[in-house]
């Protein structure tokens, strides 16, 4: 027993690991010279085939699948397709606080089934900065400037991204209250989670600040600010919600680090076996059972699974068509068949007795036909 699940545990660890290479190497490959661009679009996972971005949650979604969940992602909240679903992983691309409604449509999402776990990401992280900080150095001489001026546009743009003019109201919510905060980097961690965690070695940067209004545990904390914190409730039937300042070691360039794959690894070990589900959402955050404009049946080819078993029937079908019914090169002209070929008229004959399936009458024709003959030949 203990011989499976080392094995087990020696595949998942492999499974991770092959993320990690896969997704790290298309972000380095993305900067390999100044003229190229990279891709920084926050909180969602690319398709296979595209570059992963320095802000995208590929690698998270990793490390959760090594681990045996199943994991799909989701653009608008759904109550009968959530129904099933263990642990919702939320990255909303919004500095503000969540509405009344999202916040109101979890708590009873948490509270119809048991175990359940909402984690939720705060926004006040950018990971391009950093990557152009990092490359610099690695970048040719002659590209090295352009590299810091990319950084320092992407550090101005980030800034300006999250100090826009807010009502207070826009920043509570009922979990926790949001305080606009310059941003600096972690130099010492506190709480259960630090335990085994270089702090040195990490790169966290704390900017807003994630208030807590309900009662949380402090799992993580760096200066007596909330880093991770879970908050459990009598009404949620055993769920939990796991309160992340923001994405800075969770993200795809930051989980470069391997102090910050631990953190992230405790978080998908505090996640019920089972379905997990990646919300991605823009400012607003995400639609709450939105009605469904579009019923025709163009809408099977963007559901999950019929989409990518329609997508192999239309390859083969294309394969099929090509095989069966094009010529290829020059046209072959047929024998011609010659009406006075004697044979082709035994062959009829008999063709035409074998069909009556009656050998005596076969048999008595066929006599006839050699009397006949023996009579023209005397």
């Amino acid at each position: 027993m203990m011989s499976q699940r080392r094995h087990a545990m020696l595949f998942n660890r492999g499974r991770a690991r092959g993320w990690l290479l896969a997704i790290l190497a298309g972000c380095l490959l993305a900067g390999g010279c100044a003229q190229s661009g990279i891709e920084t679009e926050y909180g969602r996972q690319r398709g296979w085939g595209d570059d992963a971005s320095v802000n995208g949650t590929d690698i998270f979604v990793g490390m959760f699948e090594a681990a045996g969940h199943e994991v799909d992602s989701r653009r608008v909240l759904l109550t009968q397709a959530m129904q099933s679903v263990e642990t919702i992983v939320w990255f909303p691309d919004d500095f503000e606080a969540p509405s009344q409604g999202v916040c109101d449509w979890f708590e009873e999402w948490l509270a119809s089934g048991p175990n359940r776990t909402l984690i939720y990401v705060g926004r006040a992280f950018d990971a391009t900065p950093q990557y152009w900080r990092k490359m610099a150095p690695r970048a040719p001489a002659e590209f090295q400037d352009e590299y810091r001026a990319n950084e320092t546009q992407a550090t101005v743009r980030a800034r300006v991204q999250a100090e826009k003019d807010r009502d207070d109201e826009e920043l509570t919510c009922d979990w926790f209250r949001i305080e606009p905060a310059k941003s600096r980097n972690v130099r010492k961690l506190d709480g259960p989670w630090s335990a085994g965690i270089d702090a040195a070695r990490c790169e966290i940067e704390l900017g807003n600040k994630l208030l807590p209004s309900l009662k949380v545990e402090r799992e993580l904390t760096a200066d007596d600010d909330v880093l991770v914190a879970t908050a459990r409730e009598s009404h949620w039937d055993d769920g939990q919600i796991i309160f992340v300042a923001n994405g800075s070691f969770l993200l795809n360039l930051p989980l470069v680090n391997s102090e910050h794959r631990k953190l992230a690894g405790r978080l998908v070990r505090a996640a019920a076996p089972g379905r997990v589900i990646f919300i991605e959402s823009g400012p607003g955050g995400p639609a709450v059972d939105p009605p469904q404009a579009d019923n025709s049946m163009w809408k099977v080819f963007g559901a999950w699974p019929l989409n990518g078993v329609l997508l192999h029937l239309a390859v083969l079908g294309l394969i099929f068509c090509f095989a069966r019914w094009p010529i290829f090169g020059r046209p072959r002209v047929p024998d011609e068949a010659s009406a006075s070929d004697f044979a082709k008229h035994v062959e009829a004959m008999g063709e035409l007795l074998r069909r009556t399936k009656d050998r005596a009458y076969a048999e008595a024709k066929l006599a006839e036909g050699d009397i006949a003959a023996g009579k023209s030949v005397q």
